[in-house]
């Protein structure tokens, strides 16, 4: 009987593994799918909600680890296609938690149950013309932020934390393992890469932001770096270089805020 070559045995593992993500992720869209439809009912429970909430952690955890095995099978050409379809359903389960921890929040403050999916999706307009006015107020006081994907660049590190702390970090509104996901979601290539061992818990959340802070947020790192930058700007030729201009009070903006 002939041995199969390592190329070859690779190949079946690899396979074999793609076919057992895909169970789990239709396994993972049918529970979004039943976490739809029970945020609709005007009986909904919170134990409900929150067992539905588990289940859909423990399958994300379950592809967690097979995205992982894949990861180190694939070749290097399909990392991208991977990497996209990985991040697809990363933030479909995160936005799933995140909107029914909103609903639940509601529910346990004595909000009526029957405002459904779209009382907890703080980005659609409430049934009830008093709290439609007063998120419109809220919208002129609070513009929605941008945060930009961190991918290790120290020089934008000031940028992407800066935005994240803002709308993320210090919203108690969050749970911290909510927090993590979000977190994840917004950092990729060696930022990405610090933190992708973590397990997803509370815990781990506050160790990852030390993490990143150590290796990104040192301080005379950062304002080395500006002043490379800075030092690499092309000198005023005139009073009406205005890019350069630009460019110099950009960077000195930035040394300041270190």
């Amino acid at each position: 009987m002939a041995l199969q070559s390592p190329s070859q045995t690779d190949s079946d593992e690899l396979n074999k593994l793609k076919r057992k993500r895909g169970c789990l992720r239709g396994a993972v869209t049918k529970q979004i799918t039943k976490i739809e439809s029970d945020i609709l009912k005007p009986d909904i429970t919170v134990e409900d909600l929150e067992e539905s909430i588990e289940l859909l952690t423990e399958r994300g955890e379950e592809l967690k680890l097979i995205d992982s095995q894949i990861e180190s099978l694939i070749q290097v050409d399909q990392i991208e296609v991977e990497f996209e379809s990985i991040e697809e359903y990363k933030e479909k389960i995160t936005r799933t938690r995140f909107k029914t921890r909103k609903l639940i929040q509601k529910i346990s403050k004595g909000s009526n149950a029957n405002n459904s999916w779209q009382d907890s999706n703080i980005s659609l307009n409430s049934s009830s013309q008093n709290e439609t006015q007063t998120k419109e107020k809220e919208r002129i006081k609070l513009p929605k932020l941008t945060i930009p994907k961190f991918y290790g660049e120290i020089s934008e590190w000031l940028n992407f934390w800066n935005a994240f702390k803002s709308a993320i970090h210090e919203n108690d509104n969050v749970c911290k393992i909510d927090k993590f996901n979000y977190l994840r979601s917004f950092l990729g290539g060696s930022a990405f890469s610090l933190i992708d061992g973590l397990e997803l818990t509370a815990e781990h959340y506050d160790h990852s932001i030390d993490i990143l802070k150590e290796r990104f947020g040192n301080k005379k790192v950062l304002i080395n770096v500006h002043i490379d930058k800075l030092l690499q700007t092309s000198l005023l030729k005139n009073s009406n270089d205005v890019k350069s201009f630009r460019t110099s009070l950009i960077i000195y903006k930035k040394i300041s805020e270190v």
